[in-house]
């Protein structure tokens, strides 16, 4: 019988020992892996700078908004090493600071792939295959990571305090062409079980049915009331991620593109 313990009791700390190092192995592949993605974003920065230069004001801090016309400058410098970088994203305050990709051909292309096409766990933010970036799609669906590190679109999860958003009430979304600025209407979530392709075609709002539809569902949504309302006419963007409160959840943040400087400032 005591023979037996001792066994029990080997094979017992032998699957802990294992189970540790186990542990112990994705761990340090997940720093791994964390490590390339921000090693890979640097590039990207390193790329911009090279381009044309960070501008500083006196007292060496950078400058909050930069011309559109150097801003522009940086984004053809990243489109000349790849055709698929699209815009940029950014909500200032907050990491979310990154090139937006879109393969209408392949939608999903960067959601496992750095700028490079390489693996990598963080993937690239990238706009949804049914979007169309001539103007003539209503809501651009734009996705990107959650990471536990707090990187790529992890940030959008805190636009559910409505202090959060009274602080970040903007996003600013350019593409090769035009710079954006958007105002944020509602941040909401769901699980995936209510993300049906009923729900995608609403979200899409291509038709002025379904944008009024959309903005009727909004304000059940929405955590909180912005003030802030659309029309049929107006541009969307819709930042969306995974959410971990529920099975299978989706965060999204939805906001309206501001057309006059009157409305920006």
């Amino acid at each position: 019988m005591k023979k037996l313990a001792r066994h029990l009791l080997t094979f017992i700390i032998i699957i802990c020992a294992a189970a540790a190092a186990y542990m112990g192995w994705k761990i340090i592949q997940t720093q791994l892996e964390y490590r390339k993605g921000e090693e890979s974003l640097e590039a990207i920065y390193q790329l911009m700078e090279e381009a044309v230069p960070i501008q500083t004001e006196e007292n060496g801090e950078e400058e909050q908004e930069e011309p559109w016309e150097v801003r522009r400058q940086r984004y053809m410098a990243l489109y000349d090493q790849n055709q698929d970088m699209c815009g940029w994203i950014r909500v200032k305050g907050t990491v979310i600071d990154y090139p937006v990709m879109h393969t209408p051909e392949d939608p999903e292309y960067y959601f496992h792939r750095d700028f490079e096409g390489n693996y990598s766990s963080y993937g690239m933010i990238f706009i949804d295959g049914a979007c169309r970036l001539d103007g003539t799609s209503p809501n651009l669906l734009l996705y990107g990571h959650h990471m536990r590190n707090g990187s790529m679109f992890a940030a959008i999860e805190d636009y559910d305090n409505a202090e959060f958003w009274r602080m970040h009430p903007q996003i600013q979304f350019d593409t090769l062409e035009e710079p954006g600025t958007y105002e944020v209407m509602a941040a909401f979530k769901l699980p995936a079980a209510q993300l049906d392709e009923d729900f995608k075609t609403m979200l899409l709002a291509e038709n002025q049915e379904e944008f009024e539809r959309l903005m009727g569902k909004l304000e059940d949504w929405r955590f909180y009331d912005t003030g802030v309302g659309a029309e049929w006419g107006d541009q969307l963007i819709t930042l969306t991620t995974c959410e971990y409160t529920q099975k299978d959840g989706r965060f999204f943040v939805v906001a309206r593109k501001m057309e006059s400087q009157e409305e920006m400032e």
